[in-house]
């Protein structure tokens, strides 16, 4: 007899042995006839003298009736693990189907005969044209290949199932892994019955993915470029060569020794013209404008005419006509462009003309995206005793506005006080020079101490030191961008006690000892500097007003002047910016479908599957959990934005692959099934179990085992 699998055996015992201790349980905590004595028990005489006789039988029939509880779970365990009579039929085979997912296979080509027909559609037919032709005694299991392998079944012979699978799978917005594909196919068939992997795709694979394979030692290994014979014993020239050391493998190769892989494959054309890389960044000096790159780069074989359009928001701001030799890279920078929305999007339409390059069955690469956070106009509001230095430095910043006040006045009302003449609003962020006041301004309100000290600071200090040198800027940290302070002077300064807990982060060390510091609360941003404007030359340096400047533009958010944009098939990191008390975020892609992000260590991490625009959100974890059904009526503690893109040149490259050479070896396509049969027995147990029942019905019924 044989055994579907894959469940280990000793999964299966301790399921087995779990089941049958609830069911023993059970049976011995059932509910039971109540004892009642009533008089003239001499009534009963003659039954109670007839006990002793039938007790042995009576239990035995509580027994009987547990028999037949055990025999009936075990035996659907057993006809779970789908059971065959005999060994496998010595012509049937074990195979995964390897269906590639990947962003190529979404190019309109699957068929030239039907217009739009996708290569994954293409793919899909060819999928279940394979699970019809096995036969009665083969298994198969099918692996969706995009930048991860996924299994999507157990080895099995439902075709109507393994059918079902495959209609429902779709590509993604990735490159494909084939390495990581072949390696969960080689250890899904280790051990198995005449192992077969078949792989359907287009073949869009890099070079160092296709040499990633090794067919086990012993013999010459064809290639293109002639023959490697795998024997040397050699150290490496040091001059690109392969080391002959290691048999002109590659290292980390995946294992088919004994496998035999098959080859499917789909599309019919090569015309393509994508974005490749697509970035955004603002001016240092004129954080109004901005500029853009774009490369744009022709994969096909004939000369391509595109008109590549530039939108910010909805409108087009650069449209310019291309054209492209074969497989020609161009590079546009876009100079100087005023302010505006802060999506910015890039996008090729089809040129001028008939001919087979100005048409594009690719689409996912036409189109890009890159983030630019909006420029913010900031009221602040500067309390001081009148330190010029300062209200000099102020003038730097043009989208600041800003009016200042005395210590005193402030004190006196500091409701009133926060309340900008001019425009009626609240002020966007408060700097306190050397004061640092019982009440503090309350959220969203941003806030920088010079020199905060007494019970009322919202930093722990843990002493002054005197004369220090700033040893350690946090240089990847927005405040102290370009900031430079090794030179400074300061008389004395006060050395705060870090609290990760509420959302601290050092900046700028005396060695060991913090005397910047910055927060981020739920809500808004703190700086505080330990040191009196007045004791140190700070204020006589370029940094100063850099300093002021990358203050404000943390507060506002707008501390990105280059706003990289991600890859999809990656790993995404996202800085969540001190937000200390979240562990999870909530991710929205493109196609407006919601997972959940751990956050570990400041960063939310996620597996990018789709172009375009991400949202994340962030919530307070002591909130309650929103319903599941309607919409999420919590308001988030942060809400944050990346831009993700293809930028992938092999799956931009999407010239089909008619023969597919994988370590050497050219891969054929899949020959015919054997035909093969299967003796299923799980049918036979389950009306063996429905017997039982039967039985037992009757039994119980009839007053016998009970």
């Amino acid at each position: 007899m044989t055994w579907l699998g894959p469940i280990p055996a000793s999964v299966v015992a301790m399921a087995a042995a779990a089941a049958a201790v609830l069911l023993v349980v059970a049976y011995i905590i059932k509910m039971r006839r109540r004892r009642f004595e009533v008089p003239f028990s001499s009534l009963w005489k003659r039954v109670l003298e007839q006990k002793d006789a039938n007790a042995l039988w009576r239990q035995l029939k509580r027994w009987l009736s547990l028999a037949f509880l055990l025999a009936i779970v075990g035996l659907v365990l057993v006809a779970a693990l789908g059971p065959t009579r005999g060994a496998r039929d010595p012509d049937a085979r074990s195979v995964v189907v390897l269906i590639d997912a990947s962003a190529s296979m979404k190019a309109q080509d699957g068929d030239p005969e039907r217009k739009g027909l996708t290569r994954m559609e293409r793919a899909k037919e060819r999928a279940k044209e394979l699970v019809d032709s096995m036969g009665g005694g083969d298994l198969a299991m099918i692996v969706r290949v995009d930048g991860q392998a996924t299994p999507m079944s157990r080895f099995d012979g439902d075709k109507a199932m393994l059918k079902k699978i495959i209609h429902e799978l779709q590509p993604a917005d990735t490159p494909a892994d084939l390495p990581r594909a072949l390696s969960a196919a080689a250890d899904a068939l280790r051990g198995r019955q005449k192992p077969l992997v078949v792989l359907i795709s287009d073949g869009a694979y890099s070079e160092q993915q296709l040499r990633q394979a090794a067919w086990g030692s012993g013999g010459a290994e064809k290639t293109g470029e002639g023959e490697r014979t795998g024997t040397g014993t050699g150290t490496g020239t040091g001059t690109g060569e392969r080391d002959e050391g290691f048999g002109g493998k590659e290292l980390a190769a995946v294992d088919l020794s004994g496998i035999d892989v098959r080859y499917i494959g789909v599309g019919s054309r090569s015309e393509n013209v994508g974005i490749v890389a697509f970035n955004v960044r603002r001016y240092i000096d004129n954080k109004a404008a901005y500029e853009v790159f774009i490369e744009v780069q022709n994969f096909g074989s004939e000369p391509a005419k595109r008109q590549l359009a530039l939108y910010n928001g909805e409108s087009a701001i650069e449209v310019k006509s291309l054209d492209l030799a074969p497989g020609q890279r161009i590079r546009e920078i876009y100079r100087e462009l005023p302010g505006g929305e802060s999506t910015l999007r890039a996008s090729l339409r089809p040129g001028d003309g008939d001919g087979p390059g100005n048409s594009d069955p690719f689409p996912l690469d036409d189109q890009a995206w890159a983030l630019m956070p909006a420029q913010k106009t900031q009221s602040v509001l500067v309390v001081t005793r009148g330190n010029h230095y300062l209200t000099a430095a102020m003038r730097v910043h043009d989208n600041v506005f800003w009016e200042h006040t005395t210590p005193e006045a402030y004190d006196a009302a500091p409701a009133e006080m926060l309340q900008n003449q001019q425009t009626g609003r609240v002020y966007d962020a408060v700097i306190f020079d050397d004061h640092t006041p019982a009440v503090m301004p309350p959220p969203p309100v941003n806030v920088l101490y010079f020199h905060p000290t007494g019970e009322h600071s919202p930093f722990a200090t843990r002493g002054t030191v005197a004369t220090p040198r700033v040893t350690e800027v946090e240089e990847s940290h927005p405040v102290m961008r370009w900031v430079e302070m090794a030179d400074v002077n300061f008389i004395e300064s006060l050395v705060f006690a870090v609290d990760k807990t509420k959302g601290d982060h050092a900046l700028a060390y005396f060695v060991r000892d913090p005397i910047i510091v910055a927060r981020r609360e739920n809500a808004r941003k703190i700086v505080g500097a330990g040191f009196s404007l007045g004791a140190t030359d700070l204020t006589l340096r370029v940094a100063f007003p850099l300093l002021l400047v990358n203050s404000f533009d943390w507060f506002a958010g707008d501390d990105a002047d280059l706003v990289t944009t991600y890859t999809t098939g990656k790993r995404f990191r996202i800085p969540l910016d001190g937000l200390v008390k979240v562990n999870e975020v909530t991710i929205i892609d493109p196609a407006g479908k919601k997972t959940k992000a751990p956050v570990v260590g400041g960063m939310a991490t996620f597996y990018g599957t789709r172009t375009g625009i991400h949202q994340i959100l962030a919530f307070d974890p002591e909130d309650p959990p929103p319903p599941p059904d309607g919409p999420d009526p919590r308001v988030p503690l942060a809400t944050f934005e990346l831009a993700a893109n293809l930028g992938s040149t092999t799956e931009s490259k999407i010239a089909p692959a008619a023969d597919l050479v994988l370590g050497g070896k050219q891969l054929e396509p899949p020959a015919a099934f054997a035909v093969s049969a299967r003796r299923d027995l799980w049918t036979y147990i389950v009306l063996f179990v429905v017997l039982l029942l039967v039985v037992e019905w009757v039994t119980y019924h009839r007053r016998i085992t009970v």
